[in-house]
């Protein structure tokens, strides 16, 4: 094995243990059944850091970990959880890691405005993903209807929560990209 390919199983692993990080360090929300996470973040740090497909493949790695069971979601797991409303978040993470990823890669220079914009591309992935499939699991699983815009409104605050958590990610993405060789 190359070093490269040992270098990209690595960071591959970091951040997938990072979204576990990630997923325990929660806060209850009031107003929804959906606690406030830093998975966003890390998933946005490894599209910024390691690149669209290492970032990706992060992601996936974290969801199929828990999908076999082991215990990395902020709420118990298994094959089941596919059936959970937040799932769509989970293949966000996904999206969102190689979207910010692509957007990075394709500037030249790596800025604080290309992170920023990266990452509020990748904010919107997750988002989009997540609040379609609870929308429509709630429609077509358990036949309860609910308004998207009742679901976007209960997610308002995690969404803002993530925009200003964009910040800092984007400052620490450029800050380690360059004492780092570049790690894509």
């Amino acid at each position: 094995m190359r070093k490269t390919e040992i270098r990209s199983i690595v960071l591959i692993a970091l951040f997938a243990a990072l979204m576990i990080v990630g997923a325990y360090l929660k806060i209850p929300n009031p107003f929804f059944p959906v606690y406030f996470t830093f998975q966003t973040i890390f998933s946005i740090l490894a599209g910024l850091l390691i690149g669209p497909k290492n970032g990706a493949l992060s992601m996936t790695l974290y969801m199929i970990m828990g999908l076999t069971g082991l215990p990395v979601f902020s709420t118990p797991a298994g094959i089941h959880y596919i059936l959970n409303p937040t799932f769509g978040y989970i293949l966000g993470f996904i999206a969102a890691a190689w979207s910010v990823g692509k957007i990075g890669e394709s500037f030249s220079d790596f800025t604080i405005g290309t992170a920023f914009l990266a990452s509020s591309a990748g904010i919107m992935s997750v988002y989009l993903l997540g609040t379609v499939y609870m929308y429509l699991l709630n429609i077509f699983y358990t036949g309860t209807p609910i308004g998207y815009l009742a679901i976007l409104s209960g997610m308002a605050l995690c969404f803002i929560k993530d925009l200003i958590l964009i910040i800092p990610a984007a400052l620490l993405s450029v800050r380690i990209r360059k004492q780092v060789e570049i790690m894509c």
